[in-house]
């Protein structure tokens, strides 16, 4: 069997990633599983026989149901298995459930670019003047649109470091990160800037506003 592993904060270069896994597999005529959509378990669908003896992918994009009792069946049966897993996660997986499957899994990690970052983490009140210098940065390299998904995720994760902080599964280096920039907001203000982004983002769909525009009104009146 064979194990690859999509993650990191680039979800757009991950997802493309895993697009690209359906795409190959729908073309070689494989059958094609996504666990969550039917009644089937991991166990399960790596354990079934194809019914016409073809080549299997099955997709997992929720690390969770990846505990110690699969991944010891995993490690015990990966060799007599025929098929192809892609576990696809949006954010870091946990290097110890990455140790936890076997040391032949191939492992791709998709890394935002250090001015990305630069920008999700000044994103704060009181930062105005840098923030708005540094979106002009990015939107020179990058579009609009992908920074935009970027921000929401990032603030939905501020967001919910507020309301439950045990639902974000990060490693604790990055939960420390996100909860020092959480302390700067109140619940608020948060929930009032992720309500605009969404406002926004259905606004410049059916073409009322820029984007661009309404990222720059909003940084000017709500992180000030």
């Amino acid at each position: 069997m064979k194990i690859i592993i999509l993650h990191g904060d680039d979800v757009i270069g991950s997802y493309d990633r895993l697009a690209k896994f359906i795409e190959i597999a729908k073309l070689r005529n494989w059958e094609t599983y996504k666990i969550g959509d039917g009644n089937l378990t991991l166990t399960e669908a790596l354990s079934s026989g194809s019914l016409f003896q073809k080549e299997k992918l099955i997709i997992l994009e929720n690390v969770s149901l990846i505990n110690k009792i699969t991944s010891d069946w995993i490690n015990k049966e990966a060799d007599n298995l025929d098929a192809t897993l892609v576990i696809y996660n949006q954010g870091i997986v946990d290097l110890k459930l990455i140790k936890s499957l076997p040391k032949n899994t191939k492992v791709e990690e998709f890394k935002l670019k250090s001015y990305i970052w630069n920008f999700l983490d000044s994103f704060y009140p009181g930062n105005v003047k840098n923030v708005l210098l540094l979106l002009n940065e990015v939107v020179k390299k990058d579009p609009v649109e992908f920074l935009f998904t970027l921000l929401v995720r990032h603030l939905r994760d501020l967001y919910w470091l507020k309301i439950d902080p045990k639902a974000l599964n990060y490693p604790s280096w990055r939960l420390s990160k996100l909860k020092r920039q959480a302390s700067r907001f109140s619940e608020k203000v948060l929930k009032s800037i992720i309500a605009d982004l969404a406002d926004a983002d259905i606004k410049s769909k059916t073409s009322q506003v820029d984007l661009k525009d309404s990222l720059d009104f909003l940084i000017a009146t709500k992180l000030e």
